[in-house]
């Protein structure tokens, strides 16, 4: 089924409603008005452009259980100011509808020649209140911010449009990347929900994480990897990087 909301607030809402109530959907995805006018501009699937956010709901369980399970949806959805809802009513509408979902990606190039993703977790609880700060660090950055994410297990992935070209804009792009993983590490959430660490993220694990915890995840590295060979250079804050690996080259005099 797909929900439509004149506002992020309002879907964000309906997700956090939807979790209080004990449902337990197969999948809730959220997508705002940048994502949806991106995807309709590209595939013509028939979005509302105007909507301030769709959200993509999918029940499974017993056949007998399910009018249930969608009615107590639908209700959650009303009490959110849902502008209207549209229920699947074949496989092939279900699959258009995550069709739509998996190429949002795709998209982007719409509208941004570059884009930062993020991968943050935050309590399903806090959504709203996510979005909100989401869009005050939009408008201090002076960059636009798309979201489209997992929003049944509070895993965000907030695009930061920016264009490489302009430096500026890449060093505000970093900085409001940063703050919104900051926050969810202040909503006791995490950096990272299933992209992992890398490079970027490496400075957050002493916010997220005590000395102590860090010094048990390196001495279980060790144990595997005791000269650090394998991705030296990622995840933990001073790890080894490649270059500290190379053969030193001998400069003629």
């Amino acid at each position: 089924m797909l929900g439509i909301f004149e506002t992020v607030q309002d879907a964000s809402q309906t997700v956090s409603d939807i979790i209080k109530s004990g449902l337990l959907p197969g999948a809730m995805e959220m997508m705002d008005q940048l994502i949806t006018r991106a995807i309709e501009d590209a595939y013509h699937f028939g979005f509302p452009t105007d909507a301030g956010a769709v959200l993509i709901v999918e029940l499974d369980g017993q056949e007998v259980d399910l009018e249930r399970q969608l009615r107590q949806v639908e209700d959650i959805c009303n009490q959110n100011n849902a502008r209207k809802i549209q229920i699947a009513k074949d496989a092939d509408e279900r699959v258009a509808i995550w069709k739509c979902r998996k190429r949002a990606f795709g998209a982007i190039g719409r509208l941004s020649p570059n884009y930062l993703t993020e991968d943050g977790v935050i309590p399903r609880s806090r959504l709203p209140e996510m979005m909100n700060f989401i869009l005050e660090t939009s408008e201090k950055h002076r960059l636009r911010i798309a979201n489209v994410f997992h929003a049944g297990d509070g895993n965000l992935h907030p695009l930061v449009l920016f264009d490489e070209r302009n430096p500026d804009e890449v060093q505000r792009a970093l900085h409001a990347g940063h703050e919104i993983l900051q926050k969810c590490i202040q909503m006791g959430g995490s950096v990272s929900g299933e992209h992992g660490i890398g490079v970027q993220k490496m400075d957050l694990m002493t916010e997220q994480f005590s000395e102590s915890d860090l010094e048990a995840m390196n001495r279980l590295r060790r144990a595997f990897d005791p000269k650090q060979l394998c991705n030296p250079h990622k995840m933990f804050p001073g790890s080894k990087r490649c270059s500290d690996f190379a053969p030193k080259r001998q400069i003629p005099a």
